[in-house]
């Protein structure tokens, strides 16, 4: 009855329990215990007991299993030396960081995971205290030494050794994490609407095909049914997708290549591939609508007068900014001769086009400059190119223009008809008759006269004449002066016809085919798509939600 009395007391923190307590300690003397004091006593010790007790188990049992039993990190865990140690691996990627074109290499942040039986690292857990599992450093047991084979940095080995889990029936499981620079061989034919085939393979670094044995992960399903993971597991929660990428198939298989012996760590291998597609709106955004447009400004140098002094101005800056693009491109892509990306070609046919354009500007300026004093025009070269090729173009030339009301007087757009009616004129009538022809009917004089007067009248000829031969000659400088360069005006003006000819020809051949040839070359990489299974000629999609069940 007085244990049943005081037990609550005992369970509960009043605040005259812990004034006694208090006083106990700054006292340090206290004959009289009461019960209180040695059940609180008796309690604690129990608990501190309890933990020694737990904490060397695991000490007994790790002292039992690598000093008793005399392990050796360096043996295989094998009965025989006959025998082949299995390792399962398996991957599982929590970020796929980047691609680097320009070195072929693959930047993944992975889990590997391994798995393998150890019979020496096997235990009784009732006689130890019901531990099923021991966390070790992975330097106190054996490893198989699985590195990545196709690295690009020299780093064989993962980027953290986290503890081996150790269970009581001999499995040894680790996974440790990994960041690994894998290379990558970049088929750069369609890019940037591209797709890559990159790989991570692993195998042992020391052991070969008769020491161990390498398998994909086992695993389980809900019902108990065993089935190899033959995929790249991506937990969707821990999972960041990349920006410029997007995974379309991501199978594993181990390979094993029969004209390599077995002796030969070469023989096997467990490779994961990533099946990849590139996300091509950066380039879309950034490249190619920038290079589309600056290329059809190439076709308005046709537009522009070759008076401006324009033309040449403009297909070469065309031309300047062309390059620019292609020296962007080659930094993104790695230094191959196997293949010419899809935008190169595009950028390589619009700077052919632009330099036939400069070649054509250069033509027609020369068309365009030309003179009678320095070229001669041929006929078939006028009929050709002045009334045949213009009616195709649909060119015409400008019609003079018209009295606009009744009684106005025409503008004459040059003297051409008077210079001719003029020459007529001068051929028909001497120069004496031109002179005095008016003046006699003036003043009602006979063409017919006497010998005298006809005398007199030649004699006042000739005097007039002698005094006006200046102005007649002067008179008729002018008038061949016209004419002349009336001739050249005119031939001029031919030979710019001719230019403008040849640039509307220029025009309606040169932009068709910038058109044509764009959609042609971007179409190509457009209709270029992953293949809808991972590898040729396999039915099987490796796929998560079509398990192969083992049987």
């Amino acid at each position: 009855m007085g244990q049943q009395n005081n037990e609550p007391q005992y369970c509960k923190t009043d605040s005259v329990a812990f004034t006694n307590t208090f006083q106990y300690i700054k006292a340090k003397v206290n004959a009289d215990l009461n019960s209180k004091n040695v059940v609180f006593t008796y309690l604690f010790v129990f608990c501190v007991n309890d933990l020694s007790y737990h904490i060397n188990e695991e000490e007994r049992l790790i002292n039992h299993l690598f000093k008793e039993r005399a392990y050796n990190k360096e043996l295989r865990p094998v009965a025989s030396k006959d025998e082949a140690v299995t390792v399962y691996l398996g991957l599982t990627l929590s970020n796929l960081i980047s691609l680097k074109e320009a070195d072929e290499t693959l930047l993944t942040n992975v889990w590997m995971e391994h798995g393998w039986y150890d019979s020496r690292l096997s235990w009784n857990k009732s006689e130890y205290g019901d531990i099923d599992i021991l966390r070790l450093p992975p330097s106190m047991v054996w490893l198989p030494e699985i590195v990545l084979e196709n690295n690009n940095d020299a780093q064989f080995q993962v980027a953290y050794y986290c503890n081996v889990l150790v269970y009581d029936y001999g499995y040894v499981y680790w996974l440790p994490p990994a960041i690994f620079r894998s290379s990558c061989a970049i088929n750069v034919n369609y890019f940037p609407f591209d797709w890559q085939n990159c790989t991570l393979k692993f195998s042992s670094l020391t052991y070969n095909a008769k020491e161990i044995t390498m398998q994909l992960k086992v695993d389980e399903d809900g019902l108990g049914r065993s089935y190899k993971v033959e995929w790249i597991t991506i937990d969707p929660a821990a999972f960041t997708e990349n920006g410029e990428w997007e995974i379309i198939h991501k199978p594993a298989k181990r390979n094993t290549y029969k004209d390599i012996p077995l002796e030969s760590n070469k023989h096997q291998d467990i490779t994961f591939y990533l099946i990849i597609k590139r996300k091509p709106l950066f380039y879309i955004v950034n490249i190619i609508i920038p290079c589309v447009l600056i290329s059809f400004l190439a076709s308005l140098v046709y537009y522009l007068p070759a008076d401006s002094g324009e033309k040449m101005t403009l297909s070469i800056s065309v031309l300047l900014a062309q390059s620019v693009f292609l020296l962007l491109v080659s930094q993104r892509l790695p230094e191959t001769s196997m293949a010419i990306p899809l935008i190169v070609k595009y950028l390589m046919f619009i700077m052919v086009l632009v330099t036939v354009v400069v070649l054509n500007c250069v033509i027609v300026l020369n068309l365009h400059f030309r003179t009678p004093s320095t070229h001669i025009m041929s006929e078939w070269t006028k009929e050709f190119f002045l009334e045949r090729l213009p009616r195709l173009l649909h060119m015409s030339r400008p019609a003079e223009s018209e009295p606009g009301w009744e009684g106005a007087v025409p503008r004459r757009s040059s003297s051409v008809g008077y210079i001719a009616k003029a020459d007529e004129y001068y051929s028909i009538k001497s120069r004496s008759e031109l002179m005095f022809e008016k003046q006699s009917k003036r003043h009602g004089l006979s063409p017919r006269a006497t010998p005298a007067a006809r005398k007199r009248e030649d004699v006042a000829s000739e005097q007039l004449f002698s005094e006006l031969k200046p102005a007649v000659d002067g008179a008729n400088y002018i008038i061949k002066y016209m004419h002349e360069k009336n001739d050249y005006n005119e031939e001029k003006d031919n030979w710019s016809g001719i230019a403008r000819t040849i640039d509307r020809l220029c025009l309606f051949l040169v932009t068709p085919v910038m058109t044509v040839g764009t959609i042609a070359i971007f179409v190509m990489g457009i209709y270029n798509h992953p293949p809808p299974l991972p590898f040729e000629g396999d039915p099987y999609n490796y796929l998560i939600t079509n398990k192969r069940f083992i049987v």
